[in-house]
């Protein structure tokens, strides 16, 4: 690789191709291009050799200098603990995750290299962009690299990172709307006043009491009252607009913009040459509109986030310990000091202190690596960490946070989505834009060679002013926002729009049924075996406590009367069963074949089986009570889908389940969760799109092989499945309702769609032959993008309540 570079060293004063200094004492040439240090040099190889280089084409001489850095005393207070402590969400040993907010991110090169910062330091160990949000995840290692030289290696490269934290960023944000209404504010009283001042021109042809000195003085102020809108409230068209220039591309502020200055400037001729008034009217109207739309569809766009993002958290639960009795309740209404009880697989809900001797903790769901830790008295353990000792007690140290916990679950597996929406938005602004701009110098030429040169004026002026690509890249984000806030109201959380495809497209659904179909917390259960002692039930109760699963579950309730004992050397045996020993005595509880019972006669029940000290000592047989109107539910679902059954249980119940699967072709008991994975495979190799429907226990292969897992969760649950969809079991009775509801995103996307192109074709027309005046031009495109909104939320509304849906 070396032998490769072609790299020269000489004294020169040429200028950094990365970063625009000169060279003023070397040069370092490679590949025809002259850099000032090594650095610089490395920064453009590692974007050459990913065929990232059209970052230099954004803007000339983005990087910042590679050259030796000078000790930046600004930064020196991020090197106090405390402030680390603020912007660090998670550490282990020597490995911290920080949250960054990134605002100069704009394209995929900015995103590759921002995603490659461990190729700029060895202590970095990972780099994750959120476009949407600028913000950036990074992973170091503190032995090797400090907060601080992150932030000055960020600025280097030219991403100096917002170092201003959450309360300071509210306060930002309520600066930037007040500056906003001001703006409005200002605009709205000179766009009336000038308009009050136009009306000789509106009605005597600019003769007012035949006094010329009068009209004179009204043009001057009309010019002294559109200069703060010009200069002060049409600001952001014009910064956006020249910022893009700068990066070589073109947005659809460029075209508001024009108009605006061009407006003005023959405003200004027409009032210093020709004594008349101009457009100043209809230029402060153009700036006044489209501020007024932008704050309404800025307004809107926050409200359906807030709803969206309120009505997503996931309904968590913790099991608090008061008195040493058990209570669950809502993550909500868990406190600082509370005492709270983990088992195997369950999620830690908030920054905890462990109380234990010691314990297990696996942070993949936060760091996205399995990797188990083992943790001691009074260390804290963080949100997201699962559980996968035995049991825990900690206590929580730190306010429970539902929205990170929803972010949590929200992030994994997200690289099964992947999407490149932003890019297609992206696009489809630099085309519709550059199109706008060329169909309104064409419609002007057209009317000045027709010397029509004022209608030309005009003509150019709405044109760029009426075209709105906004509708057309804001209507499946509405859409899809809507449904997935509509869905979350009726207990069905989704991970994101891709999902909503993929549940759209498909046609077979495979469903487990201990868990799923089966209610928890409802069954008979009989001990039948030989008798037992107290002491043997106790033990029991003991392991069977421990688990989460559906079964272990009932079977803790059925003996919640006796006291609970510790449980050592407890074991889970996916799919199979779990182990323990509880005081001396061995215990096992699981299945007939792993527990090692010969097959006899079939049973109509569920049965689980019990080993003490090597002992088959009997089974609790298990009648199930099916989930209400789940069989209604079914059979609305087969005129639609395929229907499979994968159970891990026996057949005990296969023939009432019988009717519902093809008539006992699509079921199959008895199945470890590699056989559920594997029979998925078997459905998407024959062409289908498959949906897993499980409780989320042994099912996470099952749920990644899917093109959508959707995990039924009880009302107390709180661990976070492995899938792309969480749907509340009261809310199961509905699933036929909400996937027909899915299956009608076509419909309003496609309204919405054809809604905004008519909008564009028929206000292009108009314009074009100069029959929109600049004023009204800007009413309508803030009130397309608003009006496109509008029916995606009555269309969603329209669709949920036709389907019976819960607004």
């Amino acid at each position: 690789m070396i032998d490769q570079l072609k790299k020269s060293v000489a004294s020169t004063s040429a200028s950094c191709y990365h970063c625009g200094e000169l060279c003023t004492t070397t040069k370092i040439v490679f590949e025809e291009k002259a850099f000032c240090c090594a650095g610089c040099q490395s920064v453009y190889q590692i974007l050459a050799e990913n065929n990232l280089c059209n970052y230099y084409s954004i803007t000339q001489n983005p990087g910042l200098s590679q050259q030796i850095p000078k000790v930046n005393t600004y930064y020196d207070f991020l090197d106090e603990a405390q402030v680390i402590e603020k912007f660090v969400h998670f550490k282990e040993g020597a490995l911290y995750h920080i949250k960054l907010r990134i605002p100069n991110m704009h394209c995929s090169s900015c995103i590759w290299l921002l995603e490659n910062l461990n190729k700029l330091h060895a202590g970095i160990v990972s780099s994750r962009v959120t476009f949407l949000e600028r913000e950036i995840q990074i992973v170091f290692n503190a032995n090797e690299v400090s907060l601080k030289e992150i932030v000055v290696l960020l600025k280097k490269i030219g991403y100096e990172p917002n170092l201003t934290l959450d309360d300071l960023l509210h306060q930002e944000e309520k600066k930037q709307n007040r500056s906003q209404l001001y703006k409005i504010g200002i605009a709205g009283f000179c766009f009336g006043n000038i308009m009050m001042l136009s009306f000789p021109d509106y009605f005597a042809s600019g003769k007012f009491l035949n006094d010329g000195n009068l009209n004179l003085t009204f043009n001057y102020i009309s010019l002294g009252l559109s200069l703060p809108v010009l200069l002060y409230c049409a600001q952001e068209f014009f910064i956006s607009s020249w910022q893009h220039l700068k990066q070589r591309r073109i947005n659809i502020d460029m075209p508001i913009a024009l108009a605006i200055l061009i407006t003005f400037l023959v405003s200004l001729y027409m009032i210093l040459v020709q004594n008349k008034l101009g457009f100043l009217d209809s230029m402060s109207g153009i700036v006044f509109f489209m501020l007024l739309g932008r704050f309404f569809q800025n307004r809107s766009y926050h409200y359906l986030t807030f709803k969206r993002s309120y009505a997503s958290y996931l309904p968590i639960s913790v099991n608090t310990l008061v008195d040493g009795n058990e209570k669950n309740i809502p993550l909500t209404s868990a406190v600082i000091g509370d005492e709270i009880l983990i088992r195997q697989h369950e999620v830690v809900p908030a920054d905890s202190i462990l109380l234990d001797d010691k314990a297990w903790f696996d942070y993949s769901f936060v760091s996205g690596e399995s990797n188990w830790i083992e943790k001691y008295p009074n260390q804290i353990i963080y949100a997201g960490a699962m559980l996968t000792s035995s049991k825990a007690q900690l206590k929580i140290s730190k306010t429970p946070s539902q929205s990170y916990i929803t972010q949590l679950w929200n992030r994994n597996q997200s690289e099964k989505y992947a999407s490149n929406t932003f890019f297609t938005a992206e696009k489809i602004n630099l085309y519709f834009s550059s199109i706008v701009l060329l169909l309104g110098f064409s419609a002007c030429m057209y009317w000045v060679f027709a010397g029509q040169a004022a209608i030309g004026l005009t003509a150019l002026v709405t044109v760029w002013i009426v075209a709105c690509p906004c509708a057309l890249l804001l209507s499946s984000t509405f859409t899809n926002g809507n449904l997935l806030t509509i869905l979350a109201g009726n207990g069905m959380y989704v991970k994101n729009a891709e999902v909503l495809e993929k549940l759209k497209q498909a046609n077979t659904l495979v469903f487990d049924k201990t868990g799923t179909l089966t209610n928890t917390h409802q069954a008979e259960i009989d001990f039948i075996g030989r008798d037992l002692s107290v002491q043997e039930y106790e033990a029991i109760y003991a392991l069977s406590n421990l688990s989460i699963h559906p079964l272990s579950r009932l079977i803790a309730r059925f003996l919640n009367h006796y006291t609970q004992h510790e449980v050592q050397n407890f074991c889970l045996y996916e799919g199979k069963g779990i182990s323990g020993t509880v005081n001396g005595l061995q215990v096992q509880i699981g299945s007939e074949k792993w527990i090692g019972v010969k097959p006899k006669l079939s049973s109509s029940f569920t049965r689980v089986f019990i080993k003490l000290n090597d002992e088959i000592v009997g089974f609790f047989e298990i009648k199930n009570q099916y989930r209400s109107n789940i069989f209604d539910v079914l059979t609305k679902l087969k005129s639609t889908y395929q229907l499979h059954l994968l159970s891990g249980d026996n057949d005990a119940e296969a023939q009432t389940l019988t009717p519902w699967f093809a008539n006992g072709k699509n079921i199959q008991f008895n199945c470890l969760p590699e056989d559920k994975t594997a029979y998925i495979k078997r459905l998407q190799q024959a062409g289908n799109k498959v949906v897993m429907i499980g409780d989320g226990l042994n099912d996470a292969n099952a749920f990644e092989q899917a093109e959508a897992g959707i995990a039924v969760i009880e009302s107390e649950h709180n661990y976070l499945p492995a899938c792309d969809i969480i749907l509340k079991a009261e809310s199961l009775s509905k699933l036929n309702l909400m996937m027909n509801y899915i299956r009608k995103l076509n419909v309003i996307l496609i309204t919405c769609f054809v809604i905004s192109i008519v909008y564009n074709i028929v206000g292009l027309s108009f314009a074009m032959q100069g029959k929109l005046t600049p004023v009204v031009a800007a009413i309508l495109m803030p009130i397309s993008t608003i009006s496109i909104v509008g029916i995606s939320f009555v269309l969603s509304n329209y669709f949920a309540s036709k389907h019976k849906l819960s607004i």
